[in-house]
């Protein structure tokens, strides 16, 4: 052994001579060095090649400069790299859990590999999602002191909004306020914690007037951003609370689903302010039903209860149908407590005139050919490949009509599929997303109009909106047989109800009334009639004029 006081000095010229074989190696060999660096160091390469630089002579540690840095780069995507291919099986297999709805089995998973970083956060992200449902996702507060309220004045809380969004459940929350402001009340409105900027509209505002009507959004102003849904409802809870403190309104009405809700329940309770649900439909069945493994999984079970919570300790419920409402009643809520608003329409689309014919020569359909379809979000449950069955055997039984499925969805380029492979392509159209305007010209076009929704537990509770514009336009429908379909028929000769998920059945249906232009007629009348009697929103301003009322 060497006495330390013989132990040979290190020169510049020998630490250059020694690292310089070792650093050129790292730079030639990176894989190797990383390994080495991941399995034996166990840290960062920047900071080997820092702890290296400080521990050599002053006059070696340009070459530390000049090997060590890019070498260090190297290694460090390297082990990147090496980290993400030895996480990839287990990340893999608890996507798979997390997607079916197996929220704990996702995050046990990967509890074996959290010395990785990237795993540590998937963990955080699982536990935020599986929280988010759980019983108390928001913590409580100190109570606000809170003025005099200002009388009329509802503050809307939903997920996302007009313009950045254009679908049913925006379009619904515009015509409710907008009715509401005609009706004297002062409805504002103000969306989920992060939208729409988290959705990459950077241009975003936190503040907007559409058709003066108040759009307030919680936009992100700097600090560490919650990338899982527990942490962005939290956020929502302290700005929502700051906001009401401010505009001091009557009423909270939030729409589904659990995460507005919960927001509303933790404002409630903070600043005194009566709160309504309302239940636009039930998001956790129509998440199981589009795959059957996630029935009954971890997540349906518990988002299902925290909805449930949510509408009983709600002051007043608002649902769209009464099948939804028979529903909320097995959760508990008594029915005296739940108030109906259906799906509605403008008193304007009863005698709106929309040029259906320039949207018919866009696509090449002539005068004379009957058109069937719809104008909807192109998703499974709806039930179109039913549909493209049903026009098949009508071309096939000599009485061909023509195919109008305006809109976008995940189900869409399976449809297009569907068209090539039953040769369809010379009678049926799917142009996609089309605009507000431009989807109602679309509604215009269609002769029948056809709802073919797949006979499936969320197609039973919940009633679409896009019918009851075509009624409203005096258009025939036909829908599927289901006790939410046949709830908005309502009156006697009103719509045409046929099995569900029975092409040759909806073929049979449409072939008669393609061939019989009075009962078009006449059904067409009965439909608008009854849009008229139930479905406006201004008969439904003053349904929650009535409920606020209640409630203040």
């Amino acid at each position: 052994m060497v006495s330390e006081a013989k132990k040979p000095s290190v020169t510049a010229k020998s630490a250059k001579a020694g690292m310089g074989g070792l650093l050129r190696g790292f730079v030639k060999n990176p894989v190797v060095v990383s390994r080495i660096v991941v399995s034996k160091v166990k840290t960062d390469p920047v900071r080997v090649a820092q702890a290296a630089a400080a521990a050599m002579p002053s006059g070696a540690r340009p070459y530390i400069g000049r090997y060590a840095w890019p070498a260090a780069r190297y290694a460090r995507r390297t082990v990147r790299k090496i980290i993400r291919r030895r996480a990839d099986g287990p990340l893999a297999e608890a996507k798979v859990h997390f997607d079916e709805g197996r929220l704990s089995e996702a995050a046990d998973v990967l509890r074996p590999h959290d010395r990785w970083l990237v795993v540590r956060r998937r963990i955080a992200y699982y536990e935020g999602e599986k929280a988010a449902i759980g019983p108390d996702p928001i913590p409580p507060k100190p109570k606000v002191i809170m003025g005099s309220r200002q009388e009329g004045l509802i503050l809307h809380l939903v997920t996302n909004a007009l313009p950045y969004t254009q679908a049913g459940y925006t379009v619904r929350t515009h015509r409710i306020v907008t009715a509401q402001r005609k009706a004297g009340l002062d409805p504002h409105v103000v969306t989920s914690w992060g939208w729409p900027m988290l959705q990459g509209h950077t241009d975003a505002t936190p503040y907007e007037e559409i058709d003066e009507i108040p759009y307030h959004r919680l936009l992100p102003n700097g600090g560490d951003l919650p990338f899982e849904t527990r942490g962005r409802m939290i956020q929502g809870a302290a700005q929502v609370t700051e906001l009401v403190r401010r505009l001091r309104p009557q009423v909270l009405h939030a729409a589904t689903d659990h995460r507005n809700g919960s927001v509303a329940l933790a404002v409630r309770e903070r600043t005194g302010t009566p709160f309504v649900y309302e239940v636009r439909g039930f998001l956790e069945e129509t998440w199981a039903s589009r795959d059957p493994k996630r029935v009954n999984s971890e997540r349906h079970v518990m988002q299902r209860e925290r909805e449930a919570h949510i509408m009983r300790e709600a002051d007043a419920v608002v649902t769209l149908a009464e099948t939804m409402a028979a529903e909320i009643v097995e959760r508990g809520v008594p029915r005296e407590r739940i108030r109906l608003a259906p799906n509605a329409v403008d008193d304007s689309l009863l005698t709106a005139e929309y040029d259906g014919g320039s949207f018919r020569r866009q696509y090449g359909i002539a005068d004379g050919e009957i058109v069937i379809g719809s104008v909807s979000s192109i998703v499974a449950y709806e039930g179109f490949a039913t549909l493209l069955d049903a026009a098949a055997l009508l071309r096939d039984r000599g009485t061909p009509v023509r195919v109008l499925l305006v809109g976008d969805g995940a189900e869409r380029p399976n449809l297009l599929q569907q068209v090539e492979r039953l040769r369809l392509r010379d009678i049926a159209i799917l142009p996609g997303r089309v605009g507000p305007d431009e989807a109602l010209q679309a509604q215009a076009a269609i002769d029948i109009f056809t709802c073919p929704r797949e006979d499936l537990r969320v197609c039973r509770l919940v009633t679409p909106l896009k019918p009851v514009e075509a009624m409203a336009l005096g258009k025939p429908v036909v829908l599927s047989d289901l006790p939410a379909l046949s709830e908005l028929v309502g009156g006697e000769g009103a719509g045409m109800l046929v099995r569900a998920g029975d092409p040759a059945a909806l073929a049979d249906a449409v072939g008669a009334l393609r061939d019989d232009p009075e009962r078009r007629r006449e059904m067409g009348e009965a439909g608008k009639a009854e849009v008229a009697a139930k479905r406006t929103w201004s008969s439904l301003a003053r349904t929650y004029r009535a409920i606020y009322q209640s409630l203040t």
